[in-house]
């Protein structure tokens, strides 16, 4: 009598953004554990993860994603990323198709246009002159402009986790580089390559990565899907979970 074997369970890894640790998922971790494999890591640069000899690339960071899948045999996977996470996402199912079951794609962007640019030069600039003081003085800003609905206690809880993920000013500089790049390279004329299963989420009121942003890489990746989180800023995932959360398990059920 045969017996077969059962069947494993499908992987989601999470990716976090800038200035983020695994952390950031708390949200959803725990919600996806509920019916599949969930894996978080620290990026390059932020909480654990020192940055190493970093070159400034979202390439790079990619293939520390597929050694991390490989180590843990768990491709093909589902990418969870949010902003930063979310490109390092859209670069690996580029580079590392047959490791990318599909993509969920949570604020995020393809392509840094002028704000973007400006952006991230002006906190080049602040931490190459500043170091670890300047991040910290960054953060408190950048988080709150995270959100659009208020909350105190949420973004006192954000600004906490966004302090304690940057131990070394060069990952944080390495990261920023590598997004910057995005604006002599965007990713936008390659993702007609993907052809993986993909969701694009977008807070409404989304000051970094607005709707557009969204709009622009579910328009590029053949067959994604784009919803809209209503009221919600770049962290709809923190401030509307419950709508993030249905949004990506009714996606994955299809």
């Amino acid at each position: 009598m045969s017996m077969s074997a059962p069947i494993a369970p499908p992987t989601a890894v999470l990716i976090h953004g800038l200035s983020e640790t695994r952390a950031a998922w708390s949200r959803q971790a725990d919600f996806l554990q509920r019916f599949m494999r969930v894996i978080s890591y620290d990026v390059r640069g932020f909480g654990a993860s020192p940055v190493g000899r970093g070159n400034q690339t979202v390439e790079q960071m990619a293939d520390d994603l597929a050694q991390i899948l490989s180590a843990h045999d768990a491709s093909p996977a589902w990418l969870v990323g949010f902003s930063m996470g979310g490109v390092i996402a859209q670069r690996f199912a580029l580079d590392f198709p047959k490791m990318v079951q599909g993509l969920v794609l949570v604020a995020s962007s393809c392509v840094v246009g002028r704000p973007g640019q400006a952006f991230f030069r002006s906190r080049i600039d602040q931490v190459t002159r500043g170091g670890l003081a300047a991040v910290a003085s960054i953060t408190d800003g950048d988080a709150r402009g995270c959100f659009s609905m208020g909350d105190e206690q949420l973004i006192a809880e954000y600004q906490q986790l966004r302090c304690g993920a940057v131990r070394d000013p060069h990952g944080y500089l390495n990261a920023c580089q590598a997004m910057l790049r995005l604006a002599d390279d965007p990713l936008m004329p390659e993702l007609g390559g993907i052809d993986c299963p993909t969701l694009v989420l977008a807070g409404e009121l989304d000051p970094y990565c607005p709707p557009r942003a969204s709009e622009m890489i579910a328009g590029a990746i053949p067959g994604a899907e784009l919803a809209v989180g209503p009221k919600a800023g770049h962290c709809m995932h923190w401030e509307a979970p419950e709508i993030t959360n249905d949004l990506i398990r009714q996606f994955l059920e299809r």
